[in-house]
Parts: C-alpha cells; sequence; structure tokens
C-alpha cells in the first residue's frame, strides 16, 4: 500500500526535529521513509481555492519524482505552514490523493503557555511592531512596560488586551486547539484524509516526539532511537531580551527571519546573562493555561490525548493574576530609576555589542557588508 504523510506543523511545535529526522534519517529509518521539505514559496501558492493548473501540476511532477527516486516507501512531505494555511493542506491532500492509496496529515500542539513563549523566543522579540503593539496594551491598562522584561510583557498584554495579542508574525491565529484543530479535522474529512495530532514532549510528558510521530504514520517506534534529538533551540533569555530592549531604544537589529545564525552563534556567549523572574512569569504562564482548561478538556477528548498535558501548574483566575501584575508592577517601580535605567542600558549595550561583533567577524571572513 502506498502511503504519503503530510506533516502539517503547525510553528513552534517540533516542527525543525522532525524535519531533521526525516531529512536525515538513520540506516534503519532510511529503509521505511523518504522526507522532503516543501518550499514554502510553492506551498504559499497552493494556499487558495482554486490554484493555478501549473502549481498543482509542479506538484504533482514532485512528487511522482520522489516517489520514483525512492519505490516503496513512504513519503513524507512537510512544512510547518500548512497547518495554518488550510487551502493549502486541502490542496496538497488531494494532490497527494493522486499518487498514495492512503494520505495522512499529522500535527503536533502544545501548552498554550508554551506556544506564546516559545513564538516570542523565535519571532516576536524582533518584531518592532509588535513589540509597540504589546507595550501599548500595557500603557492602556496603565502599567509601564519598561518595568517588565519581554516574554512578561507579551504575556500580559495577552492576558489584557485578548487572545489575538498573541496571534502568530503571519496574522494567523490557531492558539485554542479546541477550534482550530477540528477545524481542519472536518476540512479534510471532506476528502476522506485522517489527521492524527500528537503532543510536544514536557516534564511529565516525555513520550519521544520522534517515536510519537513514527507511530502515528504506521512505522516501527524502535526506527527514531537513531534520530531522537532536539532541533531549534530556545534562544537564550538574555540574548532574547536584549535584541527587545536594543529594538525598543530604536537600534537597528535583526528582524524576524532575519541572520538566525547570528541567534545560534551567539546564543552560547550570553547564556548566562539575566532573564525574567520564574515565579512572575510562571504565574503568567499558568493563567494561559487556567483560562483554557476547559477547551484543553474538551479537546483532549476529542482526539484521546491526556486532559493533564495542558493543565497548569496552578489555579490562577484572571483576577488574581491582575492583581499580581500591578503588585509586581508596583514592586518594581519603587527601585530606584537609575538602576533601573542602568539594568535596561546594560542589556542594550549586550545585544548591540553582540551584534557588531558576529557583523563584524562575518564581515571579516566574506568580505561583504551585513546589514540589519
Amino acid at each position: 500500500m502506498t502511503r504519503i504523510v503530510l506533516h502539517a506543523g503547525p510553528e513552534k511545535c517540533g516542527s525543525s526535529s522532525i524535519q531533521a529526522a526525516i531529512l536525515e534519517p538513520g540506516a534503519a529509518l532510511r529503509d521505511h521513509l523518504t522526507g522532503v521539505l516543501l518550499p514554502p514559496a510553492e506551498v504559499l501558492k497552493l494556499d487558495r481555492d482554486h490554484p493555478d493548473p501549473a502549481v498543482e501540476d509542479r506538484f504533482h511532477a514532485f512528487i511522482t519524482q520522489a516517489q520514483a527516486a525512492r519505490p516503496g516507501k513512504v513519503l513524507v512531505l512537510s512544512h510547518e505552514m500548512m497547518f495554518k494555511m488550510v487551502p493549502a493542506l486541502l490542496n496538497l491532500s488531494r494532490i497527494a490523493q493522486a499518487h498514495a492509496d492512503e494520505v495522512v496529515v499529522v500535527a503536533h500542539v502544545r501548552r498554550q503557555s508554551d506556544f506564546l513563549v516559545s513564538a516570542f523566543g523565535q519571532w516576536l522579540f524582533r518584531a518592532p511592531a509588535r513589540i509597540a503593539e504589546s507595550a501599548a496594551v500595557l500603557r492602556e491598562h496603565g502599567l509601564d512596560p519598561s518595568l517588565f522584561w519581554g516574554v512578561e510583557r507579551h504575556l500580559i498584554a495577552v492576558l489584557l488586551g485578548g487572545w489575538m495579542v498573541g496571534r502568530q508574525l503571519s496574522g494567523h491565529f490557531y492558539l485554542d486547539w479546541s477550534q482550530s484543530v477540528p477545524e481542519r479535522v472536518e476540512a479534510l474529512a471532506a476528502l476522506g484524509v485522517p489527521l492524527s495530532v500528537g503532543l510536544l514532549p514536557r516534564p511529565g510528558f516525555e513520550r519521544p516526539l520522534i517515536a510519537d510521530f513514527l507511530g502515528r504514520i504506521g512505522l516501527p517506534e524502535t526506527l527514531a532511537e537513531a534520530v531522537e534529538q532536539l532541533r531549534n533551540p530556545a534562544f537564550p533569555p538574555a540574548l532574547i531580551e536584549g535584541v527587545c530592549a536594543a529594538i525598543e531604544a530604536g537600534h537597528a537589529m535583526p528582524g524576524p527571519h532575519e541572520h538566525n545564525d547570528f541567534f545560534e552563534d551567539m546564543g552560547a556567549v550570553t547564556a548566562g546573562g539575566a532573564k525574567p523572574a520564574e515565579p512572575f512569569l510562571g504565574l503568567l504562564r499558568d493563567r494561559v493555561d487556567r483560562a483554557f482548561a476547559a477547551a484543553n478538556a474538551t479537546f483532549a477528548g476529542q482526539f484521546d490525548l491526556p486532559p493533564a498535558y495542558f493543565a497548569p501548574d496552578r489555579q490562577v483566575t484572571q483576577t488574581q493574576a491582575e492583581e499580581t501584575i500591578r503588585h509586581e508592577a508596583q514592586a518594581r517601580a519603587a527601585l530606584p530609576a537609575a538602576l533601573r535605567a542602568r539594568e535596561q542600558a546594560a542589556r542594550v549595550a549586550l545585544a548591540r555589542m553582540a551584534w557588531a561583533a558576529w557583523r563584524g567577524r562575518r564581515e571579516g571572513s566574506e568580505g561583504h557588508l551585513v546589514t540589519a
């Protein structure tokens, strides 16, 4: 039986690790599957009700070639953009059905608080418009944004300004899995294509990601042992906060999707720097997960997932969260203004020095100017 798997993401839910496993499989896994990372520009062209026939023809030819190169293997087509682009997901599923006896879509999700923090730490901390938006929400609620770290401010803005403040960089919003996943299941059902949903591992729920993925596509989970590893780890908090502060101060820094190698290269240098206080950040995260508790319980029941995976560490009400936010703001505002300004300046200086040093090394080794 010929099988094609569409690994649909979504973003910040283990996609890089799964892609690494299917694109660089161990010898045992290579005997069972072939993996392809789809070009995002082509996936975008499928994100409409009626794609250009020439675009569809290219995908048909692409799949034919991939299957001919590795006959008899499970073909995995991957790109995390598929989850947020429902028309693209449907069109690619329909195209794949012409080449396989079975087509299955696989997606992995995570707790909403983890998702929000991860998205901020990947893209939003270096997106000037989104930084300004979060700061504006705090000001509207009588809070001084400068009293909070960037990630704290992001979660506070989401809790005070509404969930859409936490939308993806692209503007898509699918944070409520109880709404977004069934929407895709229903759309795919018209084609007879199933959607299998797994969980990104977290403490207490440590089922290996690649083993889970292989089990969902009908392959032995033991094949994952040689390729199970974390990819695209989070950037260090000190680097994230320094860049965010530098952007707010008006300095040029790499934007979303720009110079990711800078953040990867400089991560080890700044790993030991200052970072947000975990008790306060943890409370904000707990409030996010408490807010989604009922929806997550419904979602978990629908897709045979453990409800406890989504549970907050503490039950925090909206009132408790808002009171704690204001108390924290008052406590921080009581610190000497000169001390707070010095700490902020140190964060900015760290990011600017790191960026300047990295550009200098690149310009020296490659002989061309590197700009933000």
